[in-house]
């Protein structure tokens, strides 16, 4: 595993923890539980990515692309409603 491969499984927690830092309004402990719990489903769907991309799965381009269609869905909505 290389350093970028690591950069690649931290960039969207690493984004969306940022925007939750840099909110206005105070979040309750529900919903920061909440949070910490998809960042780490995000870290765990990456390095599935990783691990799928270095066996040479065929299904490897289609979960990534599918799974950076999410993330991308998912700093939206933080960048929305915080």
């Amino acid at each position: 595993m290389t350093f970028w491969d690591i950069v690649q499984i931290m960039f969207a927690p690493v984004v969306i923890i940022w925007i939750i830092a840099t909110s206005k309004g105070k979040i309750d402990r529900r919903t920061k539980e909440l949070i910490w719990i998809v960042v780490l489903l995000v870290i765990v769907g990456n390095v599935a990515g990783y691990i799928i991309a270095t066996e040479r799965s065929h299904w490897a381009i289609a979960y990534n692309y599918t799974f950076a269609f999410i993330q991308l869905v998912i700093m939206w909505s933080f960048a929305r409603n915080f």
